[in-house]
């Protein structure tokens, strides 16, 4: 078979898993080291850090980073017992139009890493294959349709939307998540990040494709959005919850990025 890439294979191949996948939220002393992969693997990071070691490249472990290997890898990985890893782990054959194994020297280009910004969305479809996995056989087509899927959505995501991981910006990312409400700037952010303010902002834009105070205001206003859907708390004091002490403001700004007011979407929840 000639040499082709990642995009063409999972447009015209198909995916057989070799194993049943796994959702695991990692026990503290938990590693994995594998001398020589057996078959192709895809991890994807959905919380959590650690170390990984792909023959003799070092990676961070970070939330939304995805791992495409290879047969033939050696792997070596562990977790920060402080910040215990969330992963899916897929493992798989490829097959090409005929029907027969795509050997790993025909396959050009593929991603090794890729760094998924909206790596939630594609929780619900791993659990999806979990689910199934454990009440369907391996060569079922809803589970084959569910992991190709997963699969696609990655290589998307990879040739289109993903972004530039840099381990230093990634730090003031998750600083922000666990904040919310401050009044976060460029430069309390670039010394989270250990970085000059400039190439901080560089950096973060590559990895998310939008500045940094414009990513904190869309995900205050993600999680307004979640509260007043999912709460009763309030909305004046979800403002002020996060970071809103002009309620009016709030009101204008929730409005203008969501496309409600938000007393309109508690009043019709399913938006």
């Amino acid at each position: 078979m000639p040499t082709q890439n990642l995009q063409w294979i999972i447009s015209h191949g198909k995916l057989r898993l070799t194993s049943t996948p796994l959702l695991y939220h990692c026990e503290p002393i938990w590693s994995w080291r594998m001398d020589a992969l057996p078959d192709y693997a895809l991890i994807l990071i959905l919380d959590g850090r650690g170390h990984l070691r792909i023959n003799d490249e070092d990676f961070a472990l970070r939330q939304g980073l995805c791992f495409f290997l290879k047969p033939g890898s050696r792997i070596e990985a562990q977790q920060n017992p402080s910040y215990p890893l969330f992963l899916f782990l897929a493992r798989f054959d490829i097959l090409d139009t005929d029907g027969d194994t795509i050997l790993p020297d025909t396959l050009s280009d593929a991603p090794r890493r890729v760094f998924i910004r909206s790596v939630r969305n594609l929780e619900a479809l791993s659990e999806l294959i979990v689910s199934r996995s454990s009440t369907l056989k391996y060569g079922d087509p809803l589970l084959t349709d569910a992991l190709n899927m997963l699969v696609r959505l990655l290589v998307e995501e990879a040739t289109h939307h993903a972004g530039d991981f840099n381990s230093n910006a990634y730090e003031a990312l998750h600083a922000i998540e666990n904040d919310l409400a401050r009044k976060w700037t460029v430069q309390d952010l670039a010394k989270e990040a250990e970085m000059s303010a400039s190439s901080f902002a560089r950096a973060f834009r590559r990895m998310m494709n939008e500045p940094p105070i414009h990513y904190v205001i869309r995900r205050r206003m993600e999680e307004a959005k979640r509260q007043i859907q999912q709460s009763s708390l309030p909305i004046e004091e979800i403002a002020i919850n996060l970071g809103y002490n002009d309620i009016a403001f709030f009101h204008e700004l929730f409005q203008k990025r969501i496309g409600y007011l938000p007393e309109s979407l508690r009043e019709n929840r399913e938006f």
